[in-house]
């Protein structure tokens, strides 16, 4: 649904599943959530995260665990990572108990057990993906459901009940900010509406979107309107300007800096390579 900042998977090949090596420049992907487990494996650089209002820094051979339904964001200084997509219909086939299970959202080499294959699992993976043997998603497929077998086993916790309380409260609330600005994000929105929406405080607004976001309102809503732009630069020859004030933005300097902090470049630069890769 284009309204909501909510994503699905796109599977790799016949891999039942997301596989892929990322080499990202510094930016900033906005609060978001998604129907699938994702795992992201650094390679090299650091990343930076909030998930579900808690702060995490990672570097290099750090795994984190995205559960499913989590709102995060992440951000980096420019890394190179491994990422592993599966969709919760998949799992829910195999795991009963999946909507109340939760995986750790950071595992660091040093706290897993020698006797572990987790780490290893992961690396084989990688290399079964880079040289693709004849029939090697058979091979792919049985280190992933061993790498997702000791996941459940040791690395994670079933909860109570499928909600948990006063974090699915907020975190709803939050989501419903997010779908309402995606829906209307071209028009004059407001701190104040947003804060009526949920029928709080601007003070207690501001608190409660910072936390769960990372990011004040104003920068999430100049974000969401820049992704839209950088759609059209892909799509269309219309000026940067007319862009602009076609999707709400109305200062170039503010804008240019977002742009910069979601991309890694310039909006003319973004549409020059595109036109270059054939896009």
């Amino acid at each position: 649904m284009e309204s909501r900042y909510y994503e699905t998977i796109q599977e790799t090949g016949h891999l039942q599943a997301r596989f892929e090596p990322v080499i990202s420049p510094a930016r900033v992907f906005p609060a978001h959530w998604h129907e699938y487990v994702e795992i992201l494996y650094i390679r090299e650089g650091s990343l930076s995260a909030i998930v579900q209002a808690s702060e995490y820094d990672l570097s290099a051979g750090d795994l984190m665990i995205i559960n499913s339904g989590d709102l995060h964001m992440t951000r980096t200084g420019g890394s190179h990572y491994l990422i592993l997509q599966i969709s919760a219909k998949q799992l829910r086939a195999y795991l009963p108990d999946f909507d109340r299970l939760r995986f750790t959202t950071v595992i660091h080499p040093s706290e897993v057990a020698d006797s572990s294959p987790l780490f290893a699992l992961f690396h084989q993976m990688e290399e079964l993906f880079q040289t693709q043997p004849p029939y090697y998603e058979l091979l792919f497929a049985s280190r992933l459901y061993e790498f997702l077998y000791i996941l459940c086993r040791d690395h994670s916790t079933i909860t109570g009940s499928a909600i948990t309380a006063d974090n699915d409260r907020d975190r709803l609330r939050i989501t419903r900010v997010m779908e309402w600005i995606r829906s209307h994000y071209q028009e004059n929105l407001t701190l104040d509406a947003a804060a009526s929406l949920l029928a709080v405080s601007r003070e207690y607004f501001c608190r409660l979107f910072k936390k769960y976001t990372g990011q004040t309102f104003l920068e999430y809503l100049n974000d969401v309107r820049t992704m839209h732009l950088s759609k059209d630069l892909l799509t269309c020859d219309d000026t940067i300007t007319s862009l602009m004030e076609k999707h709400g933005l109305t200062n170039y300097k503010v804008f240019l800096r977002t742009f910069r902090k979601l991309y890694g470049t310039s909006p003319q630069k973004f549409r020059q390579a595109a036109i270059g890769d054939g896009v």
